[in-house]
C-alpha cells in the first residue's frame, strides 16, 4: 500500500512541476511585451536583443501576408533613411481599414515611419492594401475587432493602444461592394 502512495505521490510532483514550467512559459510570453515597452530603451542597446528581433521577424515574413497566416507584412519608409522596410505584425480588418497591434508601444520604428509619412502597404490574408491616415486609437471597442483566441492574447500582453490605417480612397470606378474588406464583413 505505502509503494502505491509514493508513486502516486510523485506523480503529483511531476505533474505540478510541468504545470509549473507550462505557466511559466506562458507568463513570460505574455509578459514579454509589458517589459517591453517599458524598457524599450535598453532593448536598442542590446546588440543580443536587436539580433534575436531581426532573425524572429525574418522567419516571420516567410509566412506573413499570405491566406492562413495570422501575422501580416507592413511595408513603409524611413523617416529618416527613405528606406523601405517590411515589418510582419498582428493586423485586422476595422472600420473602412485595418488595426495594428502597438505590442511595444507607439515609439517602435515601423510605427513612428507610418505616422511620418502618413501612407503605408499592408498585405494580409492574401490580399495587398494601401493605407493612409494613421492614427493612435485605444479602447474596449478596437478589441472587439479581434477574433477571442487573440483578444484575450492581447489583454494578457497588456497591449491597449492600436495604430489604425484606413484605406486609400479608390479612384474611379468599382463599387464599394467589390472590395475585399466590404466582403469580409469588416466594422
Amino acid at each position: 500500500m505505502r509503494a502505491d502512495t509514493q508513486i502516486g505521490a510523485r506523480r503529483l510532483r511531476r505533474m505540478l512541476v510541468i504545470l509549473l514550467a507550462l505557466g511559466g512559459a506562458a507568463a513570460a510570453l505574455f509578459s514579454l511585451p509589458r517589459l517591453a515597452r517599458h524598457n524599450m530603451d535598453r532593448a536598442r542597446q542590446s546588440n543580443t536583443m536587436m539580433r534575436f528581433l531581426r532573425s524572429y521577424n525574418g522567419i516571420r515574413l516567410k509566412r506573413a501576408g499570405t491566406k492562413r497566416s495570422a501575422t501580416a507584412i507592413l511595408t513603409h519608409v524611413g523617416r529618416r533613411s527613405g528606406r523601405t522596410y517590411e515589418t510582419p505584425l498582428g493586423a485586422w480588418a476595422y472600420g473602412d481599414g485595418f488595426v495594428l497591434s502597438l505590442a511595444y508601444g507607439s515609439g517602435t520604428d515601423w510605427c513612428r515611419n507610418v505616422l511620418a509619412a502618413e501612407t503605408c502597404t499592408l498585405a494580409w490574408k492574401g490580399q495587398t492594401y494601401e493605407l493612409e491616415h494613421p492614427e493612435i486609437i485605444s479602447g474596449s471597442a478596437v478589441l472587439q475587432a479581434w477574433p477571442v483566441w487573440e483578444r484575450i492574447a492581447l489583454r494578457a500582453a497588456g497591449i491597449e493602444d492600436f495604430l489604425w490605417l484606413h484605406r486609400k480612397e479608390e479612384r474611379g470606378g468599382g463599387s464599394e461592394q467589390d472590395h475585399p474588406l466590404a466582403r469580409d464583413g469588416a466594422r
